[in-house]
């Protein structure tokens, strides 16, 4: 259900980088969205030193529905900035959780996090609730920290998660 990317999986990325109302609310604006820019994206990702970034597959394990990532990994705190994204023609129910339940194990056991950030626009009311669920707790409001694409100002919400390696290895076995 998680993997690195392939060439396959181009279109469906490639199609989650162009959705504007998507990366809005991811609160990235991508400079350019043409093939190479998004290739580029991509390889900036998949070779971010101490980071990661996986695909989430259907269940066939075939086609991406989405992709979890861990950036801005601070190594000697141990801590990174996690992300769920999945595409708005594979919302299958529960699929975000269990992305969310890797992104976790997967900071944890594959990276040696101790600790998971997060911000989201107070506006993003399901990924606040999921973040919630997964045991994130909000730790402050970033006023007027992102401003969109079309000049508008919002407030963010930062979210921890402490990580317990102990917590991932039982759910494993």
């Amino acid at each position: 259900m998680f993997r690195a990317p392939t060439d396959a999986d181009f279109a469906v990325l490639a199609e989650m980088r162009r959705d504007v109302s998507m990366q809005a609310m991811l609160m990235a604006i991508p400079e350019a969205t043409d093939d190479e820019s998004v290739r580029q994206w991509i390889e900036r990702r998949t070779r971010d030193p101490g980071g990661m970034f996986r695909v989430i597959t259907d269940a066939d394990q075939k086609d991406a529905i989405g992709f979890i990532q861990v950036s801005q990994v601070n190594r000697r705190n141990r801590n990174g900035y996690g992300a769920v994204a999945v595409s708005k023609r594979a919302r299958i129910p529960g699929v975000g959780q269990i992305a969310m339940r890797e992104l976790m194990r997967a900071a944890c056991c594959d990276l040696g996090l101790l600790k998971l950030l997060a911000e989201i626009r107070v506006d993003n009311f399901p990924a606040i609730q999921m973040n919630l669920m997964s045991g994130y707790s909000i730790i402050g409001t970033l006023e007027a920290h992102f401003t969109d694409a079309g000049g508008k100002l919002h407030d963010v919400l930062l979210f921890e998660r402490l990580l317990d390696p102990s917590e991932f290895q039982r759910a494993s076995h």
